[in-house]
């Protein structure tokens, strides 16, 4: 019973962070850059979106590490393929974690400080690393999945 309580709570945790990524990469910037003139990189709606996702997405980095952890001592990988898929997951919660750290730490001050055309490059490299996050994601949870 205790494994499926954290293994729900890791999930969820899982679903957030890649639900918030999601929608941040693939409907809020192509809507948000249609919505101003050309050439213009839309700061407020970015930036406000920013502030709001980041909760979700810290909440989802603490608890994917902390039920990870819970899961792991409670069920310790055996076998080949269990060890292999750990370490696997390991893997993609490790660059997931290290892409959204480094967003918000070195490209997000980037882009609120940019011009236009500053920001649109910024955002590019932000963007790559958000479907990197959300591409590692989504192998981590079928891994997971398939783990348990």
């Amino acid at each position: 019973m205790v494994e499926k309580i954290i293994l729900s709570i890791h999930l969820v945790a899982g679903i957030v962070w890649i639900g918030s990524v999601f929608m941040g990469t693939f409907i809020d910037w192509p809507s948000a850059k249609e919505s101003v003139l050309e050439g213009r990189f839309p700061f407020r709606f970015i930036i406000g979106q920013g502030k709001r996702v980041y909760y979700s997405v810290y909440f989802g980095i603490f608890q994917l590490w902390g039920s990870g952890t819970a899961l792991t001592i409670v069920h310790p990988p055996e076998g080949r393929v269990e060890v292999v898929f750990f370490a696997l997951r390991v893997l993609c919660l490790s660059i997931m974690t290290l892409f959204t750290l480094y967003g918000t730490l070195v490209t997000w001050p980037k882009i609120q400080l940019a011009t236009s055309e500053e920001a649109f490059h910024y955002y590019k490299d932000y963007k790559n690393r958000a479907i990197g996050t959300f591409v590692c994601g989504i192998v981590g949870a079928v891994l997971t999945l398939w783990s348990f």
